[in-house]
């Protein structure tokens, strides 16, 4: 079972691994101008460092493996062109490595000692070796360029024998080289072979273990093996790049997943406030910004570290075959690198007002599926139709803008690789058919090397093209991060650390000199609220719309907090208790019933961690559920469906009184429960509430007679201020805003006759 790990997502004194501090090298390389938010993101990483790591490790054999195919050219191209071989090439490399000499097999076109000698070998060029150091054995001897090496301990011999007895020479043994030059002078020269370097060890130990042909069917067979050997590359290859992108695509959806969690914890911690119009952004932010930044992590952890290694593996290759024309070839890279970036900054707007034009999308399609009967019942089928293409045609054309700005990347890398690289090859091309050297490149390439370093060039340019995209990527997720962090880093609810616990309200609740502001407001939605409740009272709270009913209500469990004054049960300031203590004392019914995609069992029992089956009948019974879900298939199984759209008003508000009546609690709150509920119903609800509220503290927001009336107090409320508070009767005498309610509202909804 997966482990919980977005607790430790911010936790910044956790130990540095090697692969955390590879994510921060790839943080602080791609990211020095911006894109904080995607930075941030990277930490998330942190509890699957194991799979990371396992998949940088993955990404080095691929590096290693993408260099190691092209560089089969060249003995490839020696086999099929040449008629020196793998063997013969192999000699003259390894060879020459041994006495610091560039050797070539040629034709004499003479006789040597009247022996016509099929080849001989070739100086072409002598290493002259750092300043300051020795000289290589073919310099301390005095070889020049030109000689020929036409024997070897005294005997006129065959080109290949003096390069395989050269080739398989041991360090500092005494090989004496018999030397003509092309006008016939020879010359003994007497030098010491060195060890060759580490390629040079590597091929010898390869072709060791191959025979060596005599017939052109057995430079075939070496070949077939070539092609098994890069088969065999390419299906190693592709195994560490399936689980290269396995591992790095699961460590991505289970950092994606912990943030989610987290995000969706910090949520359930915001005020109540913050979803006044925020609700279908937040929903946007937790599904498409979190799609897009899972593809820009996996853009940094998959083709941000293969495409570079798959690269350097390339440029390696390319050097070791001609560094000069490598260099000239790489020309292009600041000037394309400088043109992504532009773009990459234009990329992180556009995809920004994508994603907020997402968040217009959704929030348009969701007033309209939830309010589908109010569409349809005032034909206004067009004007929403009208009003989801305005919104779908903002976001088609910040998504075009996207479009454009990534498929510029493209032909731009693609312009500037093939001027460069068509100049390198011109350059190598003069080279090859001139057979000499061009400009500050001090050396000439023949047909075969010319080959391997064009396929090393393209082995290069294909990761590059890819990576040119790139940039868009980390722009595009850097916009989404910011969007999920600013979720992230929202004010949460006020919080006392350790605060002490509430106990179970027994005496009274005060509201003394209570002040409320909605945020970004000019004024005050309540001002100077002076109430003092007794336990067990029973509060009806009446008053014109706006007036701030509900607001007051809001107080009390601190689904809003005050912003002036003190709400005080029991003598305990809230504000400096236990939250989570003060709200399981109280219930809440609301005029909008909330009911989720569960049982109706579960509905009932949801204020509760362990109900139990008896106590959710009981429940279900005192608020008459029972009368309608005996008839149900499924009974109290039976599931209410998204908002609980499967039943009536009158049903789910039921539902959600007996959830208020399991709950047990001290203080309930009706803020109009009855609305929704028939006559006939709302009498037996009553009847069952008076016995259930005995001894609770209840406030009631109602325009209806019967229960303004049989509350123990009345309070009437006007522009945010208690206009005044008392029995019914006392009331109607002195308080001609409440007479004024009675004739207009209560009368009309349960009285017999309107006060004069």
């Amino acid at each position: 079972m997966h482990k919980q790990s977005y607790s430790y997502a911010h936790d910044d004194t956790r130990p540095r691994t090697w692969s955390v501090r590879t994510l921060q090298f790839l943080g602080r390389t791609f990211f020095r101008d911006g894109l904080t938010g995607f930075r941030r993101s990277l930490w998330y990483l942190y509890p699957y460092r194991r799979r990371v790591g396992v998949a940088v490790l993955c990404t080095l054999m691929i590096a290693v493996l993408w260099g190691g195919a092209p560089g089969l050219v060249v003995p490839g191209a020696k086999i099929l062109i040449t008629n020196e071989g793998l063997h013969g090439w192999t000699y003259m490399s390894v060879g020459g490595d041994v006495i610091g000499a560039r050797l070539v097999e040629q034709d004499p076109r003479q006789a040597i000692d009247g022996e016509n000698l099929p080849k001989i070998v070739n100086v072409v060029s002598v290493d002259k070796g750092p300043k300051g150091k020795p000289p290589p054995p073919a310099a301390a001897a005095g070889l020049v360029s030109g000689d020929w090496i036409i024997g070897i301990d005294g005997n006129v011999t065959h080109s290949r024998e003096v390069l395989r007895r050269l080739t398989h020479a041991q360090p500092d043994e005494p090989l004496q080289l018999l030397i003509q030059q092309p006008d016939g002078q020879r010359r003994d020269v007497t030098l010491h072979a060195t060890a060759p370097n580490g390629s040079s060890r590597a091929l010898r130990a390869i072709v060791r273990h191959i025979p060596e042909p005599q017939t052109p069917e057995g430079n075939y067979h070496i070949f077939i093996g070539l092609l098994g050997v890069a088969l065999i590359i390419t299906l190693v290859r592709a195994v560490f790049m399936f689980f290269q992108e396995y591992l790095v695509g699961t460590a991505i959806w289970w950092g994606v997943m912990d943030m989610r969690c987290e995000n969706y914890e910090k949520v359930l911690r915001l005020p109540v406030t913050f979803f006044s119009q925020n609700v279908t952004d937040t929903t946007s932010r937790f599904v498409q910004d979190t799609n897009e930044l899972a593809r820009g992590q996996n853009t940094l952890l998959g083709k941000t570290m293969v495409e570079p290694a798959k690269a350097i593996g390339s440029i390696a290759l390319a050097l070791y075959l001609s560094w000069q024309l490598t260099l000239l070839a790489l020309i292009a890279g600041p000037p394309a690198f400088f043109i992504i970036r532009k773009l990459g900054k234009k990329m992180h707007k556009a995809s920004r007002r994508a994603l907020e034009g997402w968040s217009t999308l959704l929030a348009v399609l969701n007033e309209t599926l939830q309010g589908i009967r109010v569409v349809k019942a005032y034909t206004r089928e067009g004007a929403e139709r009208r009003r989801f293409f305005r919104a779908n045609r903002q976001l088609v054309a910040q998504q075009n803008r996207k479009e454009r700005l990534d498929a510029a990347t493209g032909p731009t890398v693609e312009i500037l690789s093939t001027i460069t690289a068509m100049a390198a090859a011109s350059v190598a091309g003069y080279m090859v058919f001139y057979d000499k050297p061009f400009g500050f490149v001090e050396l000439s390439l023949d047909k075969t090397i010319f080959m391997g370093w064009m396929a090393a060039c393209f082995a290069i340019f294909d990761p590059i093209r890819k990576l040119a995209k790139v940039t868009m990527r980390f722009a595009e997720s850097d916009a989404a991060a910011k969007r999920i962090f600013e979720l992230q880093d929202a004010l949460p609810e006020p919080h006392v650390p350790k605060a002490p616990s509430l106990p179970r309200h027994r005496e009274s609740i005060e509201f003394r000199h209570v002040a409320f502001r909605y945020p970004n407001a000019a004024t005050d939605t309540l001002t100077d609220i002076n109430l003092t409740v007794r336990a067990g009272q029973s509060v009806a709270i009446v008053g014109p719309n706006g007036s701030g009913k509900t607001t007051l209500v809001s107080l009390l469990p601190r689904l809003l907090e005050v912003t002036g004054g003190q709400i005080l049960i029991d003598g305990h300031n809230i504000a400096k208790m236990s939250v989570r203590s003060l709200r399981r004392q109280i219930a809440l019914v609301t005029q909008d019933t909330v009911l989720f995609h569960a049982t109706i069992a579960e509905n009932i029992a949801y204020g509760l961690s362990r109900p139990r089956q008896a106590d959710v009948l009981s429940a279900a019974r005192r608020a008459f559920v029972d009368e309608f879900v005996r008839d149900m298939p499924d009974g109290y199984d039976t599931m209410v469906g998204e908002h609980g759209a499967t039943l009536s008003g009158g049903q789910k508000q039921r539902i959600s009184i007996a959830r208020a009546i399991l709950r047990d609690p001290a203080i309930m709150i009706f803020d109009e429960a009855m609305s929704q509920v028939d006559a006939n119903s709302e009498r037996r609800i009553h009847q069952a509430m008076q016995e259930f509220v005995k001894g609770r503290t209840t406030f009631t927001i109602a325009h209806r007679f019967a229960t303004v009336l049989s509350a123990d107090m009345i309070v009437v409320i006007a522009d945010g201020n208690v206009n005044d508070h008392g029995p019914h009767e006392a009331l109607l005498r002195r308080c001609e805003l409440y007479r004024h309610l009675y004739n207009t509202q209560f009368a009309d909804s349960g009285g017999n006759a309107k006060h004069p």
